[in-house]
């Protein structure tokens, strides 16, 4: 059983999730430099729990003596990293369909540390999934790295191998502290650690006006916190499985927003390649 407000917090997190590909693009357009736009949005993140929830069980000192949130943090940074300096090339669709690939490594690492096994349907879904990756990646032409594109979204699909050993390797954090704690624990160790990243942006030109600003504090606000909380607040009552519907939503509304924003161009490759990935999580999030 699950309440109809706990499917409406995971759908409404889906949809938050999945504002923040074209974000980042339209941040990148007006010239924020790529680490500084990704070091503010943490810390604009990490400040909104620190001030408004950290009562509420999302600041947990003692997590911060362990290394286990540490490493994760890292992770996280690494993934970041890599996004925000690869959404300078690739389209914000691409972006939005490869990071939705690591639903589909998920499987694949935890059946490796055999802590779960991998059902027919599942299967099936990872295969799908990555055959609709690589259409999406070569666009059906033969692969050159000199592109910048082919280069944006081989940093994308780092971004999206990152995401997925976070969530196989935070879930003993997860079961030992709680998921709010661990959220939070993950938004304040990333923004710290994205600082060094900062100064690597001088000689980049850099424009912080009123609409940079605005792509910063939606991005930290809606995109980050938003939906983390919503996201926390539906597993109060919806059952895991269940959750998992956030994957696809997220992929759905970033494709979408992309393609309304920036005219993003599809051809009969990528855009089978789309349909193959959506499916490919879908498979996966589903299957028992």
């Amino acid at each position: 059983m699950h309440s109809r407000k706990g499917l409406q917090y995971t759908i409404t997190s889906g949809v938050l999730f999945g504002t923040s590909v074209p974000v980042i693009k339209l941040g990148l357009s007006s010239t924020i430099p790529p680490f500084l736009f990704a070091a503010l949005r943490f810390l604009i993140a990490s400040s909104i729990v620190i001030v408004f929830l950290r009562r509420t069980g999302w600041v947990k000192p003692d997590l911060y003596r362990s290394r286990p949130i540490w490493i994760v943090g890292v992770i996280n940074t690494i993934g970041y990293v890599l996004q925000f300096k690869g959404q300078g090339f690739a389209t914000a669709s691409d972006a939005a369909l490869i990071i939705g690939s690591a639903a589909l490594m998920i499987p694949i690492i935890t059946r490796l540390k055999r802590t779960e096994k991998l059902p027919r349907k599942r299967i099936l879904g990872v295969l799908v999934g990555f055959i609709g990756a690589s259409l999406v990646v070569t666009r059906g032409e033969a692969l050159s790295l000199g592109q910048a594109q082919v280069l944006g979204d081989l940093l994308i699909l780092g971004t999206a191998v990152t995401i997925a050993f976070i969530f196989v390797f935070s879930k003993s954090l997860v079961d030992a502290q709680g998921g709010e704690a661990v959220t939070g624990g993950i938004l304040l160790t990333t923004g710290l650690l994205l600082l060094p990243f900062v100064p690597l942006d001088l000689g980049s030109p850099v424009s912080l006006g009123l609409d940079a600003w605005f792509y910063i504090l939606f991005l930290a606000v809606f995109s980050t916190v938003g939906s983390y909380y919503f996201f926390a607040k539906g597993l109060e009552t919806v059952s895991p499985t269940l959750s998992s519907i956030i994957l696809p939503i997220e992929i759905i509304v970033s494709v979408v927003l992309s393609v309304i924003i920036f005219r993003d161009p599809f051809n009969i490759f990528s855009g089978t390649g789309a349909v193959l990935i959506v499916a490919g999580v879908g498979l996966v999030s589903f299957s028992h």
